[in-house]
């Protein structure tokens, strides 16, 4: 029986899954008072260019439900087909506007209407495939109140924050990234912030200079 021989660029290639995704971040975001912002997004845009290992959704669903956007924050990769249902009641309209509030008059990127729904009537629905990085407003038209966001994002690497303002990002890459943070309320620019991924979590805050507005 031959004994068994391991080369060491053999034991180093097994062990580099394990190596490149080994990282964790977490991140606290408060507004200018101190308190948590839910519904903030943080990306994370790595050196390796290395993927997750589970990929994106090619499809995600945004209701408008109780006069809300639900989830009031998406966050999708290029690409991705989203579906919009209105499951009230009442007619809705969904107004994508691209580049966010500042364009909000004249930059339009899609419109249509959603009738309301009766028992017998299933719900009515409609999408839209985001296939550029950036932030799109939501509104309606009917109902002024209604906000929501799309947030197609550069990198995979990405999460939203919950109640506790904390989001947590699990099996980064190890090594150099950037990590950059966009809230709805925040009027200034949010400097990125470079961080180094290692096989301790990292734990960040990040204090907007708002106070954020409580939905």
């Amino acid at each position: 029986m031959k004994p068994l021989r391991f080369s060491l660029a053999a034991l180093v290639g097994a062990a580099l899954p394990a190596l490149a995704c080994a990282a964790s971040l977490q991140i606290k975001v408060t507004d200018r008072d101190g308190q948590p912002v839910p519904d903030a997004v943080v990306e994370v845009q790595v050196a390796s260019g290395a993927m997750p290992r589970a990929p994106a959704p090619g499809q995600v669903t945004i209701n408008q439900s109780k006069m809300k956007f639900v989830p009031r924050v998406t966050v999708v990769q290029p690409g991705t087909r989203v579906v919009f249902t209105n499951q009230d009641r009442w007619d809705h309209h969904v107004r994508g506007t691209l580049g966010g509030l500042a364009q909000m008059l004249d930059a339009v990127g899609f419109q249509f209407r959603l009738a309301g729904w009766v028992d017998s009537k299933p719900l009515s629905s409609s999408e839209v495939v985001f296939d550029k990085p950036g932030v799109t407003l939501l509104g309606c038209f009917l109902h002024s109140s209604m906000r929501g966001y799309v947030v197609v994002a550069d990198s995979p690497w990405v999460a939203v924050t919950g109640v506790d303002g904390v989001a947590v990002l699990d099996e980064l890459p190890a090594g150099p990234a950037v990590v950059k943070l966009w809230q709805a309320d925040e009027v200034a620019e949010i400097a990125p912030s470079p961080v180094v991924l290692g096989a301790q979590p990292l734990q960040l805050t990040r204090q907007l200079s708002v106070v954020a507005k409580r939905r």
